[in-house]
């Protein structure tokens, strides 16, 4: 097969992806954007291939285009066969002004994904975490006979993290099943269109919820970060990854603001994609379903919002518990929490500090500088409240240095960057949630009419977090 045809299969496969994803959108993609609705296709159309793979694989039967193919149509078809809870009401951006920025914009988004694209197809993935962990465990789940003495139960095999969650590697081999070889420059094309859907869910969310010029800033800014958008990430965790958390996020905010059945479910979904991907999506999860605990607090809505958030990360490791048994953890050194240990947390934790302190953000300086000058600058957006949720994600991460088996500074060296680097996306929605004031710059001289009389892009309904709780038959 040569390279033509498999990226040309691979093409039609994320198509098809796409097509499954809108399928079960339909049910639960009420209100969004078309951008929007393309970024959550993507990603409910991966979460459906990976099932419809392991369901084959289990089932005994072949895994191939045919197969997976018609087990695609009938979801499509059952889907269309449901009717909708209600009729999609198109979302309009808040602010549509700013034609001509968001022009621009959109051409420095556009060439920045068009330079990653060309990495990521130029040459086979050859990443070492893609070679050792993620590669490897999808050509296993493509070619090997015995999924799970292959996949979980080979001592060979040990170092290759059997307990990671499995999204990556399952929609690599069902990829695979779909073009009808394992082509690795061909299933390249999984990165740049999930950098792509990144792209797409940032600019229809901010441009619904605060302002089309935000949206197409933030995808920008998102598209120009090289070092997550690169070769060297090609074939690992850290780009999907990436992806979900904005998932996450833009989910997280649309129930705050009202907490819809429609918005629970795109939570629910989004939930279950980060937890799929990599453990750290499972920490961001758990920080955020005790920030809606919190806000929640007054609301009837409060068990509901956190519900969706923990349910699927629950039947997610339950699951891959069943199948995977008990693994241990390489990376990290368990028995330094026991009480004899205890007396050696206090330096490792000062170690992790001063090299944090002293030699990773002092690196990133001139970035730090920039971020918390645009704060002065900006007034406070709709994405305040997660805040809290990327401090905790930092903090768990200094902890997990503290108990890595390795040592805090070679966990540091080998890891710190490359997870701050999956929250970057995330972090330029809270930015440009914030871009009020950028907003009106670039809209001066334009008609009153032209801008929103809510130029901050917070709904004139009041959030749920401060609606009073309900008592007898009233309504909150």
């Amino acid at each position: 097969m040569t390279i033509s045809v498999a990226l040309l299969r691979m093409s039609l496969a994320l198509a098809a992806t796409g097509l499954v994803g809108w399928s079960i959108l339909r049910q639960i993609g009420g209100g969004l954007t078309r951008m929007e609705r393309a970024a959550w296709s993507i990603a409910l159309g991966l979460l459906a291939q990976s099932a419809i793979f392991v369901g084959l694989r289990f089932a005994g039967g072949k895994v191939g285009a045919g197969s997976i193919l018609f087990a695609d149509a009938l979801v499509v078809a059952a889907s269309l066969a449901v009717r909708r809870p209600r009729p999609d009401r198109p979302a309009r951006a808040v602010n549509p002004g700013g034609s001509r920025a968001v022009a621009v914009l959109a051409a420095v988004a556009a060439v920045a994904w068009a330079l990653f694209l060309v990495q990521a197809i130029a040459e086979p993935m050859w990443a070492t975490d893609h070679l050792a962990i993620w590669g490897l465990k999808g050509k296993l789940a493509f070619l090997a006979p015995a999924l799970k003495q292959r996949l979980f139960l080979d001592p060979a095999l040990a170092w290759s993290h059997p307990e990671y969650p499995l999204l990556v590697p399952l929609s690599l081999a069902a990829f695979a099943g779909l073009v009808g070889a394992w082509n690795d420059q061909a299933l390249a094309l999984l990165w740049p269109a999930c950098e792509l859907a990144t792209l797409l869910a940032l600019a229809g969310f901010l441009g619904r919820r605060v302002s089309r010029p935000a949206g197409a800033g933030a995808a920008a800014l998102t598209a120009l970060c090289f070092p997550l958008y690169g070769a060297l990430n090609v074939g690992t965790a850290e780009v999907p990854l990436a992806f979900a958390l904005v998932l996450v996020c833009c989910a997280l905010l649309d129930v705050l603001e009202v907490a819809s059945p429609e918005r629970l479910a795109r939570l629910a979904a989004a939930s279950l994609f980060c937890v799929s991907i990599k453990q750290e999506g499972s920490a961001f999860v758990l920080f955020a379903a005790a920030l809606l605990f919190v806000l929640l607090r007054r609301s009837p809505d409060r068990r509901a919002g956190v519900a969706v958030l923990l349910v699927p990360l629950a039947v997610h490791w339950g699951l891959l518990r069943f199948v995977t048994g008990p693994q241990t953890r390489r990376d990290f050194d368990f028995s330094l929490l026991f009480p004899d240990r205890w007396p050696e947390l206090p330096a490792r934790a000062a170690t992790v500090v001063v090299r944090l302190v002293g030699t990773e953000a002092v690196g990133a300086m001139i970035p730090l500088l920039a971020i918390a000058g645009y704060l002065l600058v900006t007034r406070r957006g709709i994405g305040e409240s997660l805040w809290p949720v990327f401090t905790a994600q930092l903090c768990c991460y200094a902890a997990a240095f503290t108990l890595s088996a390795f040592g805090p500074n070679y966990a540091i060296d080998s890891a710190f960057r490359r997870l701050v680097l999956t929250l970057f996306p995330a972090f330029t929605l809270l930015l440009f949630a914030r871009g009020s004031s950028v907003s009106r710059v670039i809209h001066r001289g334009r008609p009153p009419s032209v801008v929103s009389p809510n130029p901050e892009g917070i709904s004139s309904r009041p959030s749920i977090a401060d609606r009073p709780p309900r008592t007898g038959g009233a309504t909150g």
